[in-house]
């Protein structure tokens, strides 16, 4: 368990943040959602810049937790019993698979993939979806389209 500890980036302490924030915002606590938001853009604006992701280097580290990174964590957590964990790492590879799915189809397809229609995303679980509407149910973690929104064009 020793090599797992290690500081966190401003980048990742920024996405716990927001995280957080979200949590917080859903069980009615403005106060500690308002903190958390203070605190995730205090970390997003201290995070370095990232070269370019080109869709080869997502798939390389979408291989790399499908391969290595979520059998490390179902194990860390299944080691202390932790229910929730396990549900997410269930959510988290699902998604995950899927989005390998999709780079896939856009190495392909290239833009064409998203032309004329829109992407999708569940607030929940992260699954993404490609086409005009938004599925009925998340097919990872069943909530209603009301939690599935929109991504807008410039940031796919």
């Amino acid at each position: 368990m020793e090599d797992a500890m290690r500081e966190l980036s401003a980048q990742e302490l920024g996405a716990l943040c927001s995280n957080l924030q979200k949590a917080c915002s859903k069980q009615m606590r403005s106060e500690e959602a308002a903190l958390f938001g203070e605190l995730a853009s205090f970390y997003d604006q201290r995070r370095e810049a990232l070269p370019k992701a080109e869709y080869r280097m997502l798939l390389q580290l979408i291989n790399d937790d499908l391969g290595r990174a979520y059998a490390e964590a179902n194990e860390q957590a299944s080691a202390v019993k932790d229910r929730g964990a396990l549900r997410a790492l269930v959510w988290g590879e699902k998604v995950t698979k899927l989005l390998k799915s999709l780079l896939v189809r856009y190495e392909k397809q290239q833009a064409g993939l998203l032309e004329n229609t829109k992407v999708w995303v569940c607030e929940i679980c992260g699954f993404v979806y490609v086409g005009e509407q938004p599925p009925e149910i998340c097919p990872i973690c069943k909530v209603p389209s009301f939690k599935i929104h929109a991504v807008q064009k410039e940031a796919v």
